[in-house]
């Protein structure tokens, strides 16, 4: 059955997606906080984790997931979140201001398993209750989200922060990428293997599936900027596909404008929050 969502993001003790600058920043505030001067909280959301333990059904009760399958999602700094609705990885750009929280459509990964009809409607439900969130609380180590009329739609519980595997020095992996215009996220070609490299001398480099390529890139926290993509220039007839997998890999590569790392998943986000690219550390 296809769970490279769930996989990738397993290690993670939670999840996926996000960064070796995030996990420094985690949220220790308990029902005691208050919004600052700004009507902002003063401890918000960003770089924390969470597992679902409680969701809200179509017919309106209130259940949990199926065992070994509950949907996991991280804050980002930068108004990008990340995840694992199960069995799926997606992510979506949110804005919070005081306690009000809105989330944006969600971009997912569609590896549903056939004979598996309860985690595909679990998947849909999660996904659909997420985008209707409309404010928040956290209480201790439980974060509720409600919708526009106050009532409870998801619950969940507090998920330690994983060591992370450094942005440098690690053979990162591509295991999903957005395609058309970023609505949908496709995996790579069966028998391709996309490789991104960090160098501490501000060179990124690899395998675009065909051809070597290497770049110059700048990071500052969690920004990130890729400069003058240079390729080799073969041509590959086998397996179909594949360059034209190169080319929308590589323009994606050049929109970076930020990353987030949670345990072994590397999150490459564009100019507009949203998840472009998504990497594995090698084991």
């Amino acid at each position: 059955m296809g769970r490279e969502g769930q996989n990738i993001l397993a290690k993670t003790a939670f999840l996926i997606v996000v960064a070796a600058c995030i996990v420094s920043v985690v949220w220790t505030g308990g029902a005691d906080t208050s919004p600052d001067e700004s009507g902002r909280i003063a401890e918000p959301l960003s770089g924390t984790a969470w597992n679902l333990v409680e969701f809200r059904a179509d017919n309106g009760s209130v259940v949990a997931p199926l065992h070994g399958e509950a949907p996991l999602i991280v804050f980002g700094e930068s108004g990008t979140l990340t995840g694992s609705a199960g069995c799926n990885l997606y992510s979506a750009s949110y804005r919070i201001n005081g306690s009000t929280i809105a989330v944006e459509p969600v971009v997912a990964t569609a590896a549903y398993p056939a004979n598996e009809q309860e985690l595909v409607q679990q998947e849909n439900r999660y996904r659909e209750l997420l985008v209707a969130a409309a404010s928040y609380r956290v209480e201790d180590d439980r974060l509720t989200i409600t919708g526009p009329s106050g009532r409870e739609l998801l619950a969940f519980a507090r998920a330690e922060q994983p060591e992370s595997a450094p942005l440098l020095a690690t053979e990162w992996h591509l295991t999903h990428y957005t395609n058309g215009s970023g609505s949908t996220v496709a995996s790579p070609v069966p028998g391709t293997d996309i490789i991104l490299v960090f160098d501490s001398d501000g060179t990124l480099s690899g395998s675009a599936g065909c051809n070597a390529y290497s770049a110059p890139y700048r990071v500052n926290e969690t920004g990130l900027s890729v400069e003058r993509v240079i390729a080799t220039k073969a041509s590959c007839t086998e397996p179909a596909g594949v360059m034209e997998q190169e080319k929308a890999y590589l323009d994606l590569l050049r929109s970076a404008a930020g990353y987030r790392i949670v345990g072994d998943t590397l999150a490459v986000i564009d100019g507009t929050g949203r998840v472009i690219l998504f990497f594995e550390s090698e084991a």
